[in-house]
């Protein structure tokens, strides 16, 4: 199985895993609404690239939520640096969309911008679970490709985010 298959799988299990869960008492008529989700944010990543050319990541981020009841919509730009056979940037803006179970939003995410120094996309999904009220850690797998060919690589990765 390639490595955008078992992306692929991994996504469609952890999206199918986390939507039973949307049937808890969470939202504007439960008893538990947890952390709110809504508004700016900023922070900090460090990962790697197993698949495709290996390398280490590390880069900021910055994007605005909004929450409507449990479901979640934004708009993300990352600025990384790949440090591998050689030194290469990404930047990227990417729509979310995702659902709360209070302290902790699954979402997925798509976009487009530089990557690896060419034109190209991104896909892929990930968690955050906040632990204060305005601190959050999240983990993230992005698959990447150039327009006009198939995904390349699969970026991991894990950092806080700081919401304002």
């Amino acid at each position: 199985m390639s490595a955008v298959h078992k992306f692929a799988l991994a996504t469609a299990i952890l999206l199918a895993v986390a939507a039973p869960a949307n049937a808890q008492n969470y939202g504007p008529y439960g008893q538990n609404t947890g952390f709110d989700w809504d508004g700016f944010y900023a922070g900090v990543y460090g990962g790697g690239v197993p698949v495709g050319t290996t390398s280490w990541n590390v880069g900021i981020f910055t994007g605005v939520n909004v929450a409507i009841d449990s479901a979640v919509f934004g708009v993300e730009a990352q600025l990384g640096a790949d440090f591998g056979p050689g030194l290469g940037l990404d930047a990227l803006l990417l729509g979310k969309a995702g659902m709360t179970l209070g302290d902790i939003l699954v979402y997925g995410t798509a976009g487009t911008g530089f990557v690896h120094g060419g034109f190209g996309y991104a896909v892929g999904g990930g968690g955050e679970y906040a632990f204060t009220d305005s601190m959050s850690g999240r983990v993230e797998a992005l698959g990447l490709g150039t327009w006009g060919g198939g995904l390349s690589a699969l970026r991991l990765t894990a950092g806080v985010a700081f919401h304002l």
